[in-house]
């Protein structure tokens, strides 16, 4: 029988007592010893490898020039061809491409490409021989342009800059002066009419913990759904500055008329942003980073390289939130802008799709509820038709319906609270309750007894709730991606996870606007709870829609029409959570059919 063993440790030394137990106590001591003597004669082989790999690392200084001038050439993009080494020239023309010893072989091919300019290509072994002055001749292509006077059409915008639902890709961290890290880019597809002059480039950015990003804006040629050739003449390069506080997203707006770009013959185009050099915050050379949002596209994907010449990869399921507005030269009975509908607002000029770009910021009116203001904005004339936005958005979400709608009905738009230019001055958690609330103070304010409601995401939400505490103010209702509760029964798993990170994110920021976001995430993330049997006392007709790639699961949409008795399904084929602006055609079809006098939905 074994003695026993007692022990302590007083001042970190193992004080052990019985003569047989140092044995069975020792043994496996002493084996512990040889595992970790092992285990730090591996780590110290492959410290000694990793300072050898370092040590051939290698560096290649040079400089980029205009060969007609013999001035600097500045943001020339470089790379190895189908690897993920590169970087881009600084502001004089200076550049600094790092490498390991084996990351390149003689086959190899480095290129050097500029906006306007014909690219050079040279062998590795050429490269690395010659004097690392690398000159430029402007393209015969670009010598042949002429700036084009842009022609009156109707202004479109291509692609979108704001989501309720937002993904966050990878940040990027700061990118110190001849850093091999340089010329990471971002892209999206979009399609577009097939001869546009385009005017304004916008996007968003979050996470600004940078003091500058210098970035450059790019067209490409698709193919086989990738970007191809660059098909701008100009280079397109801008600043954008961050601030000494970490913020909510904010949005940037670049105008590009200047530039002169006109595109013709292309069916869908990739716009992409490249960074050419990114500033950190005084102090702090680390911390620096960034994102642009993408938004949930079950059919799309949002593209990136790390380097210039490195292969394009595809993040699934998401679109890029960058947006570009163009003036549409195509001519066609679907491009000729309607009647302009009678409206509150003040209109800018008398082109009706100018008007189509103001939306939300028409100089609508306010109307004073609990803790807040609640802005909105009136269109046309006739039966009063309420237009509840989702998460996080505004009235311009619905800028495809606006004007259509507004030839049938009054169209009342507004801000939810706490979002666009409605206010809220309470701390308390966001509930869709309270929003149905404010929709009701609206509609005594403004003498209106009995309206349609049109609701869109967390807006379909508040109709639900709105018509269970005020059946007789509802005259017909459409329900686009509503949900009845939260979790993963209702809403697609990443997408809830999404919204967990946002919230997690923005919970630290102690600003307002972060605040404010993160209340909003949290709403989707705990509400609503609708009492499934509550639907079946609605009597008002209701038409429930969502997309067939829906971040609302179908079954759940299913569930919904299932409950309210007196309703009709339509799923969108093709479609998503955004099927209003995407394919808004189709959308306003079913919407008519359903609210126009005369059309029921039996």
């Amino acid at each position: 029988m074994l003695n026993k063993v007692n022990f302590f440790v007083p001042n970190h030394r193992l004080i052990i007592f019985g003569r047989q137990s140092c044995y069975f106590m020792c043994q496996p001591i002493m084996l512990l010893l040889r595992s970790l003597q092992f285990i730090f004669l591996v780590i110290s082989v492959l410290h000694f490898m990793g300072r050898g790999a370092q040590a051939q690392s290698k560096t290649l200084n040079g400089v980029t020039i205009d060969g007609q001038t013999g001035l600097p050439l500045p943001y020339v993009s470089i790379g190895i061809k189908n690897k993920p080494i590169g970087t881009v020239s600084d502001s004089i023309g200076q550049y600094s491409l790092s490498h390991a010893g084996t990351d390149i072989d003689n086959k190899d091919s480095i290129f050097f490409s500029a906006v306007g300019y014909r690219s050079v290509k040279m062998d590795w072994n050429s490269f690395i021989a010659k004097e690392k002055i690398v000159k430029f001749y402007q393209s015969p292509q670009m010598l042949e342009v002429v700036n084009v006077k842009a022609k009156p059409g109707q202004i479109k915008t291509y692609g979108r800059s704001n989501a309720s639902i937002i993904f966050f890709p990878a940040m990027y961290k700061s990118i110190p002066k001849y850093s091999d890290e340089k010329g990471r880019e971002q892209a999206t597809i979009l399609k577009i009419d097939q001869d546009v002059f385009l005017r304004r480039l916008s996007f968003k950015i979050n996470r600004r913990t940078f003091r500058k990003i210098k970035f450059r804006m790019n067209i490409y040629s698709v193919k086989a759904g990738l970007p191809d050739q660059s098909i701008l003449h100009k280079d397109v390069v801008f600043d954008v500055n961050g601030t000494t506080e970490t913020r909510a997203p904010r949005s940037e707006s670049i105008d590009l008329r200047p530039y002169h770009i006109h595109i013709k013959g292309q069916k869908e185009i990739a716009v992409s942003l490249a960074i050419l050099n990114l500033e950190p915050l005084p102090g702090d050379s680390t911390q620096a980073t960034f994102f642009i949002p993408s938004f949930p596209g079950p059919l799309r994907s949002s593209l990136y390289r790390i380097k210039a010449e490195a292969p394009w990869q595809k993040v699934s399921k998401s679109y890029l939130l960058v947006e570009l507005e163009a003036s549409s030269i195509k001519n066609s009975k679907d491009d000729t802008p309607g009647n302009l509908p009678d409206t509150d607002a003040e209109i800018i000029g008398n082109t009706p799709s100018l008007k189509g770009l103001l939306y939300g910021n028409n100089q609508g009116k306010r109307i004073r509820v609990d803790e807040g203001e609640i802005y909105y904005e009136s269109y046309g004339k006739g039966s009063p038709l309420f237009l509840l936005h989702g998460n996080n958005e505004r009235i311009n979400s619905f800028r495809e319906q606006i004007e259509p709608l507004s030839r049938h009905f009054k169209v009342i738009a507004l801000d939810t609270r706490g979002q666009g230019n409605s206010t809220n001055n309470s701390a308390s958690p966001y509930t869709y309750e309270q929003f149905a609330q404010d929709l009701s103070v609206v509609m005594d304010s403004l003498s209106i007894k009995k309206a349609s409601l049109l609701g869109w995401s967390d807006g379909g939400n508040t109709a639900l709730i709105f018509a269970l505490n005020h059946p007789e103010n509802v005259e017909k209702m459409v329900l686009m991606g509503a949900n009845l509760f939260p979790g993963p029964e209702a809403i697609e798993e990443d997408v809830i996870e999404d919204f967990k990170n946002r919230r997690d994110s923005l919970m630290k920021l102690p600003d307002p606007e972060s605040q404010n976001q993160m209340r909003l995430a949290d709403l989707v993330l705990k509400e609503p709870h609708i009492d499934d049997t509550a639907l079946q006392r609605i009597a008002a007709p209701v038409l429930v829609v969502a997309g067939e790639f829906d971040v609302v699961k179908k079954q759940h949409t299913m569930l919904i029409h299932s409950l309210i008795k007196n309703s009709r399904l339509e799923i969108i084929p093709g479609g998503d959570h955004y099927a209003p602006l995407k394919d808004p055609k189709v959308f306003n079809k079913i919407v008519l059919d359903c609210l126009v006098p005369g059309n029921s939905l039996e």
